[in-house]
Parts: structure tokens; sequence; C-alpha cells
């Protein structure tokens, strides 16, 4: 068969994610669903960087779906449609909203591929789709490596995924809600080679939580240290209590961490479960990973029910008294088919007006308790102007951290300052 794996783009105008459109994430789900169709003429998508090929013939297209990419995946589907294609949908929207989905599509695989792709793909030469396909966890020793020839891989950087899933229960995050919430590893020698055998010497870990099995993460990084590469990741805040793990996160070439400190008001962190979070320990955090050569992004997030508008002035103190490197903002995004959209909807909360491109935690969807939607959006965006002047000010100390690792990859200091400077 002649299959289409596709991604539909997420550097929505004015979202978060347009920021990183010098940053090219490869759609590895893609890539794994790629190498476990072998026989078939597949041909890779990503909707953010290559032209969607309407004018081809497709006898199966595969669309991996987010919450607010769906209005977008809806209409692809469409065209391809009206070709004789059929058209199945996976992902975590797929996975939440099923029944939407079968609308739009001929099937829906809801949990992960891996084990029902080889059925898939038996029932679409039959003719013989069946409307959903629900698959088991997958055992993380039999995924295999994404065919990285078709995601036409020429960044500065290379994705890498060693883990999946993720413990923590935090009230906004979907993860608890599909069915690869389940934390699992990789063998520690398959992403040895796979990282071994990539022509980047810079490695993006894509993994929600890597670090939910410390001593795991430990081995992996000591294994990875002869190769030399320079890595990045997102991490959870508890990785500052264990110091050899810091240790060996600067020595195996850890440059860089996304950090979910999520909000500085420690009301908000009861209130969203946010459980393995301190405020009081942020500053300590961000100082131990700065004495490692380790740079720190933070995330925060506005819209708690606990936040009032006076929050915005006491984050911009907080994150500056923290000294991150820079920190992305978001709004209170409400996924469809999780507990906390049920909840604001029997609330009579959720904003009708609002589409789903709305969704992308750019937008306020929803009335917040103690300011109006309006307030939400302009608190973030005065926020965001005044924290561009502040990183703009430490950016120079920014570069002189990493010079050695920038003067070898021009193209990721361009893609640093560009993205550093383009609020």
């Amino acid at each position: 068969m002649k299959i289409l794996l596709l991604k539909p783009p997420w550097f929505l105008k004015k979202g978060v994610y347009s920021i990183l459109n010098r940053i090219k994430f490869t759609p590895l789900n893609l890539g794994i669903i790629a190498s476990l169709s072998p026989g078939h003429d597949i041909t890779v998508i990503d909707g953010d960087w290559d032209e969607i090929p309407y004018g081809q013939y497709f006898d199966l297209v595969g669309i991996t779906v987010a919450t607010f990419t769906s209005q977008t995946a809806y209409e692809i589907a469409d065209r391809f449609r009206k070709t004789g294609s059929k058209i199945i949908f996976g992902g975590p929207h797929a996975s939440l909203l099923p029944g939407e989905c079968l609308e739009y599509a001929d099937s829906v695989v809801v949990g992960e591929a891996e084990n029902v792709w080889q059925e898939v793909l038996q029932d679409a030469m039959d003719n013989s789709l069946k409307r959903i396909y629900r698959g088991t966890v997958a055992d993380m020793y039999n995924v295999p490596c994404p065919r990285r020839d078709l995601l036409r891989e020429q960044s500065w950087f290379a994705c890498v995924q060693a883990t999946r899933g993720c413990p923590n229960t935090c009230a906004y995050c979907y993860l608890p809600q599909v069915p690869w919430s389940a934390y699992r590893k990789r063998d520690i020698d398959s992403v040895y080679n796979e990282i071994k055998n990539l022509r980047q010497s810079i490695i993006f870990f894509v993994d929600d939580n890597l670090f939910a099995d410390e001593d795991y993460a430990i081995k992996l990084f000591e294994r990875l240290a002869p190769l030399k590469k320079k890595w990045s990741i997102q991490a959870p805040t508890n990785i500052a209590r264990n110091s050899r793990l810091l240790d060996i996160m600067a020595e195996s070439g850890c440059f860089y961490v996304q950090m979910g400190f999520q909000t500085v008001n420690p009301g908000s962190l009861e209130w969203a479960s946010i459980k393995q979070n301190k405020v009081e320990e942020y500053r300590e955090i961000v100082g131990k990973l700065h004495a490692r050569n380790i740079s720190v992004t933070g995330f925060f997030i506005f819209g708690f029910d606990t936040d009032s508008p006076a929050l915005f002035e006491h984050t911009l103190k907080a994150i500056t008294k923290m000294r991150v490197d820079y920190a992305h903002i978001y709004i209170l995004t409400l996924y469809p088919g999780t507990p906390i959209y049920d909840r604001f909807s029997r609330e009579g909360r959720l904003l009708k007006d609002k589409d789903r491109s709305h969704y992308g935690w750019a937008n306020a969807m929803f009335m917040p308790k103690q300011m109006s939607p309006e307030e939400l959006e302009k608190g973030v965006c005065r926020l965001n102007r005044r924290l561009y002047r502040h990183f703009a000010r430490r950016l120079p100390r920014l570069l002189l951290r990493h010079c050695p690792v920038l003067l070898k990859n021009p193209r990721m200091m361009l893609s640093l300052v560009n993205g550093m400077l383009s609020h």
C-alpha cells in the first residue's frame, strides 16, 4: 500500500509553539510507525516543515492528532477522503475523544499503536478496517528505532526517546487519562546505539519524565558519557535533590534543561496537584544546575483558580530572583476528555466562542475564578513583554556559558537567539 503518515502544523499564529519556528522537533511516533510498516511505500510529512501532498493518492492516511491541531486534522482528512483514501487517527486527542474523531476518520487508534499496527495494515489491505483499534501498552524493549531516513532529519539536533509515561498526576495534564501514562524504559544499550549512530552531536530527549526512575537515568547517562555528545531534556524540579544525578547529567553532556516550575503560588501547586514542586526550593534548584554549567528554561502556567491578578507581578520578581535563563509562560488549557475539562464544563466556565485553535496554551478558553479571560490574556502578554527585556539583557551571559558548543553549532546559536528574541 501507499501510506501517508502526517503530523498537522503545530506553529499556530500567536501560539506558544511559534517561538520554536527554527527548531525542528521530528515526529518520532510517525517514524516508529514507519519502521513497523515494511513492504509498504511510506511517506512521512511534518506539517510545520513539509508541504502536504494533496495532489497524490494514498491508500491509507494516518494522522496524529492533538486537541489544538484537531480542527486542522479534520480538514486535512476531509481533503484526502475525497480522493478515496482511508483515514486513521491516532495521538492524544484520538484517545481522549475517539467518538468525535470517528466523525472525520474511518478508524481511530486508542492508545499506543505499536501492538495493533500490523492488524491495521492487514485490515486496510482487506478493505475491512475496524472503527476502533485499542492498542495495549507497548513494551519499550520491543519498540523499534524510527525510520529517520523518512523524517528528513536535517536539523542541527536529533530527537530521541528513552522512556514513556510519567507517574505524576498534575490536574492539568492529559497523560493520566490516556492509556500510555504508565512509566516504561527502553533498554539502555538500545538507546546508546541509537544515539551513537546519529550524525548530530546535539540530542534532545522528548521523554515526558525520563527521571521517574533516577537509577535508570544515572545508568543511562553514564553509558552515554563516552560519546561526548551534548544534550537537552525536560526535567522535574525534584532532580535537584540528587547530587549524583546532577553530576552525571553534566559529565555526560547535559547543557540545558526545560523545567516545569509551573507557578510561584503555593496555593496553585496544591490546587493543581503538582506535588513534586516546592516554591521555596526554586532558586536553589537553578543555582545547582548553573553550578554545573547547565542552563534552565522555566515553564509557568497562569489561570489556576487560586491565581489573582497580583500573581503576574509576583511571578516577575520571583523569576528574576530565580535567575532562570529563560521562561515560557502558558495559560492553563483544559483538554476535552479529561476530568478537569468536565468539571469546568459542569460549572459553566468554558467559553463557547473558543474553537480548538485556542487550545494551544496561549489563550483563555475558560472563565477564571479571580479575573476575567481578558485580564488573564493581557496579564500574560504584559508579563512576557517585561520578561523579554529581562532575558535580552541576560542573553550575552547565556551565550558565553555555552560558547564552545555554540561555536561548533552556529545553527543552534541562531535558533537560540531567534527564539529568545522573538516576542
